[in-house]
């Protein structure tokens, strides 16, 4: 029998394919990089169809790293970065424009608009952007289907049968029914006069939701998990009790907390979110994001040039004890949660004779730590959060990092074993459908590396983060 669980994770820059045993042990995994295209200042698109020949490549990659074939696969966990627009043309079942990126800021006037209409909006999510990629598609609406990421990968999977997201994933795109609840908002697909059959069926984040077509993956597998991938990391440390939470180091970073049954937003930037939908339960979150934090590094590594890879930024920042004076602002794509300053940029700070590479990788590090202080002082002022706060993503591999996020909120912090937090928990989120696991598992599943300790006094951390927010300018 079957009894393996098979998760595919594609996120802004990159995919991947994790198998896990019901253990929760990985026994493969295969990560390729996914290419943005960049048109015009604020534009960010990627090739849908190219992202799927991507998914299925790591999907053979994990299988083949494990030594096992789809026949070992009992369930398949998706999860995706949240609020791309992917349209494509329902008779085909081929892209009909280039995929809108979350982080595509095109939809900048469509927000405004859609705010003094009474809707709920933001500049990233697809409301202010889906007319946009239709007009681009230059097909009829009716003539169309759209969905976000985790939408159009469970359409190919299935061959074309299944046209479905999940709660946690529609959330995102400013089309849910946020007071009703339960389905998509028909005064706002008026407003924009789109027609409901575009539109994914709303299913439940774990459960029967499709199954594979023979002809794609070579057999019939389940898929029994389709969650956003920030909610998918809270499956990854079993945040699934109110006031937990978790930090995810990844392209963007975000910090988020359990908020129970209750909806819940402590900030204007950060405003309730749907965590799980599953089994008649309701469960929901809150978040902050730091924009730009593992692009932040690469931006280091790469156009800059300052650092031949992030183990050497790493390297770098670990050779030396402080900045020395140098200060960055992490925001190269503007300052999310708690500022909503979209229109901030990026900021190196404090150079003199002595500065150089060292001095700046630490102070990178440290801005994005700082930034995380900003987003969690607000969250432990709303709710109960634990003393210790659990970490996954790319990043979390910095040690220099974990240390000065545990200095700067003098609390414990604590890395997971699995660095790739969103494709582990899509894959446990993937048993929990399949009833491979129950969630009472989850504590026993989850297992932790290294945990860092606050090494400087709350004096000496305060100190440090007033300095960088009046370098920064946080509250211009």
């Amino acid at each position: 029998m079957p009894e393996l669980l098979l998760a595919l994770d594609a996120g802004t820059t990159g995919a991947r394919a994790m198998l896990v045993d019901p253990a929760g042990v990985v026994l493969g995994i295969d990560k390729r990089p996914i290419a943005s295209t960049y048109p015009a200042p604020g534009l960010v698109e990627q090739d849908a169809a190219g992202v799927w020949d991507i998914c299925r490549a790591v999907i053979a990659g994990a299988l083949a790293a494990a030594g096992r074939t789809i026949a070992d696969v009992a369930a398949i966990g998706v999860t995706s970065q949240r609020a791309s627009v992917v349209v494509w043309d329902r008779h085909s079942g081929r892209p009909a424009a280039p995929m809108l990126v979350w982080s595509d800021l095109r939809g900048m006037d469509a927000y405004r608009d859609l705010r003094a209409a009474g809707f709920t909006a933001w500049p990233q999510v697809p409301s202010a952007k889906l007319p946009a990629a239709i007009a681009l598609s230059g097909k009829p609406a009716a003539d169309l289907q759209w969905g976000t990421l985790d939408s159009w990968l469970v359409y190919c999977l299935s061959g074309g049968a299944a046209h479905v997201t999940d709660v946690s994933c529609g959330w995102m795109t400013g089309y849910f029914d946020y007071a009703g609840g339960r389905q998509w908002n028909t005064g706002l697909l008026d407003y924009q006069r789109l027609p409901e059959s575009m539109f994914p069926a709303l299913v439940e984040s774990w459960g029967p939701i499709a199954r594979t077509a023979p002809t794609v993956l070579g057999a019939a597998v389940p898929v029994t998990a389709l969650i956003a991938d920030q909610q998918a990391g809270m499956v990854a440390h079993g945040a699934l009790e109110r006031g937990t939470w978790k930090v995810t180091y990844g392209t963007s970073g975000v910090l988020m907390a359990n908020t129970g049954d209750q909806p819940m937003a402590p900030h204007f930037s950060m405003p309730a979110e749907a965590l799980v939908f599953a089994g008649g339960e309701r469960l929901f979150c809150i978040e902050g994001m730091v924009i730009t934090a593992g692009s932040l590094v690469e931006w280091m590594c790469g156009a800059l040039g300052l650092f031949a890879s992030p183990s050497v930024l790493e390297a770098a920042a670990a050779s030396v004890a402080d900045s020395g004076g140098v200060i960055v602002r992490p925001s190269l794509a503007g300052m999310g949660a708690p500022h909503g300053r979209f229109d901030a940029r990026g900021m190196i700070a404090g150079l003199n004779l002595g500065s150089g590479p060292a001095q700046i990788a630490r102070a990178a590090l440290h801005g994005i730590a700082h930034r995380f202080r900003d987003i969690a002082d607000v969250i432990e002022k709303a709710l109960p959060v634990p003393e210790a706060l659990p970490a996954d993503g790319g990043l979390s591999a910095s040690d220099t990092l974990l240390q000065l996020q545990a200095d700067t909120l003098q609390r414990r912090v604590r890395r997971h074993a699995v660095p790739e937090g969103t494709a582990y928990g899509a894959a446990l989120a993937a048993g929990l459908g399949a009833g491979l696991l129950d969630a009472a598992d989850l504590s026993a599943v989850v297992r932790y590396g290294r945990e860092f300790h606050p090494a400087v006094t709350r004096d000496e951390a305060d100190a440090a983060y007033a300095a960088w927010r009046a370098a920064v300018d946080v509250d211009a």
